[in-house]
Order: C-alpha cells, then structure tokens, then sequence
C-alpha cells in the first residue's frame, strides 16, 4: 500500500514538489491518444500495475502507458496533485489528505487487504487488555486502527500511553521493552517479529481493510474516459496473474523496482490482487478515515465520498 507504503496519512514534506517535477518533466497530455503516465510507489504493494507493464497488456488493451515509480504512495499522489502525471496509485487516507488541493476523480479499488496491517506485541501479551504502551506513528493509519482496537476491546484510553515515533523506529521499542505493542503496515511487523515480537492480529480483526485506488487527474479524466476504462481493464488481468501465478507477477515486480522474488511472493499472500468498483465499505473507510483526519485536524472537516467516488466507473 510507500501501503504504499500501505498507507501513510500525511506526504513526507522533505520530498519537495520541485524534486518531482524534476522525474515529471513536462505537463501531461490530456488529447485522447496521448502517452498515459501513472506513478506509483516502489514497493511490490503495486504488483498488478507492474504486471501490466511488463507483459505489454496496457498495449493490448489500446492505451500507451508509462509506469512511473515514486518513493511511495503519498509522493505518488503529490506528483498527480502537481499535474506532472495523468494517473497515481495510493491508498484512500494518503487521496483524503490532497482532495482540498486537486480535482481528483478516483476511478477504482485496485488493490486491497486486511492483513497487510499487523499488530504486534512484545512477549508475554496475549490480549489486548494487556497492552499499557502503544507505539504509533501520529496522524497515521497507524493512529487510525490503534483506536480502532482500543474501541473494540472496550479498554480505557487514559490507561494507554501513546509513544509516537517513526516507522523505522518503533520495531527496536518494541524490542528495548519501550513499548508493549505496535499497529503497522510491512515491512515494520516483520522487523518487529525478527527482533522478538508476535503477531496478535491484524486491522481486518478491528475491522479495516487498507485499499489502494487508481485515480485521475479531473481534466485528463473528463478527455480520457474510454482510456481509463481500458487502463483498469489491463490492471485487472495484472491482478488476475498476479493471484494465480506469483512468480510470474514477482519477476515483473523484480524487472521494474529490483525487489527480489521472494520479497514479493512472501507479499502477495498478504494481498487481496483485485480491481474493482468502490461499495458499500469502501464509502464506511473513507466516512471513519475522513472523521478521524479530521479530528486530527489534518483536513478541514469530514469528507463526503459520493462528491469524488466514481462509483459505478468500473464495469470489470
């Protein structure tokens, strides 16, 4: 999800705008028939874009497509934002962040999981009610899901400690004893495991499910329908590969990011490979996720999905 990370909340402000531009020359092209250009983030989480690529599907379906890889999701969606690409690819809290500052038209959910978020525990807990120390990164998904779980388990926030810090971080408090548990996207929960930890659950116990949506710019969107269709239409039959035959998926990944095979078949059991029409849940996420951001203070107030959902875009 760079989830795309699965999903950081907040762009990394030291990537500067001009930084992007700089891998983004040129303004994109909104004539039908004109090079699409989606950015996404460096990591196997975009598996079924990377498949399309690789195997000349985008072609086959008609369009002339270029993948752009980016840091990550959030500096994925800033280089959309900036109108240096037509597309981006990240998931929903790193859109909610930005819509203020685009015309963003999300098209649909090309990647999901509710076990690509992990929480970890250090030895010892075996419930919830156990937990004393949180660690967690701050207006984060981190944060997001951390109250989730508390709200589930019914334990009183004031007998937590939040110690919030960075990703890269918070694994080596785990293992200090500095905290007694931590909610996070990969590769954190697997660092936390090599240095002690345990797995507990994961967001889909506390009842979220992380996704990542392919969305246009607005202008290129309103010129380009058709193409997009058949955009989506070659990232689905990425994804198809991508589910029923992993290696061949992890070579594509490995031919256009470097990460090794086994990193990305070791993933992509953790994923749900799918594109498909926004529903039901996907309008809940953004409602709690928006509420939350909002709450945080990290947008205005609590955004309406059905004002930037193209729901009812896709056809499959």
């Amino acid at each position: 999800m760079n989830p795309q990370k699965i999903p950081h909340l907040i762009s990394r402000r030291a990537l500067v705008l001009s930084g992007i531009t700089a891998g983004f020359a040129g303004s994109p092209a909104f004539a039908q028939g004109a090079q699409i250009s989606i950015a996404v983030g460096s990591d196997p989480v975009f598996t079924p874009i990377f498949v399309a690529a690789h195997e000349k599907i985008f072609a086959a379906q008609g369009v002339d497509v270029i993948v752009k890889p980016t840091t990550d999701g959030a500096t994925a969606m800033d280089a959309l934002v900036a109108q240096q690409v037509n597309l981006a690819c990240a998931s929903e809290p790193t859109h909610l962040v930005r819509l203020a500052r685009a015309d963003l038209k999300p098209l649909a959910v090309v990647q999901e999981s509710g076990r690509y978020i992990k929480l970890v525990v250090r030895k010892g807990i075996s419930a919830p009610a156990q937990i004393k120390k949180f660690g967690l990164v701050p207006g984060s998904v981190s944060e997001y899901v951390t109250g989730l779980l508390i709200k589930k388990s019914g334990i009183d926030p004031a007998s937590i400690q939040m110690v919030k810090s960075g990703p890269p971080e918070i694994p080596a408090l785990l293992a200090r004893g500095d905290i007694d548990a931590f909610f996070l996207w990969e590769p954190w929960p697997t660092n936390g495991v090599r240095q002690g930890g345990e797995v507990l659950m994961t967001s889909e116990d506390v009842g979220y499910k992380t996704a990542l949506w392919l969305t246009a710019l607005g202008p290129w969107f309103e010129a380009n329908k058709s193409s997009a269709q058949s955009v989506l239409k070659a990232i689905k039959q990425g994804a198809d590969i991508a589910r029923k035959d992993p290696q061949r998926a992890a070579a594509a990944v490995q031919a256009a990011i470097k990460t090794p095979q086994a990193t990305t078949i070791a993933l992509l059991k953790e994923l749900d490979c799918v594109v498909r029409d926004f529903n039901d849940q996907d309008i809940r996420s953004v409602k709690g996720i928006s509420e939350f951001l909002a709450q945080q203070k990290a947008i205005a107030a609590p955004v309406d999905p059905a004002r930037f959902l193209q729901t009812g875009f896709f056809k499959g």
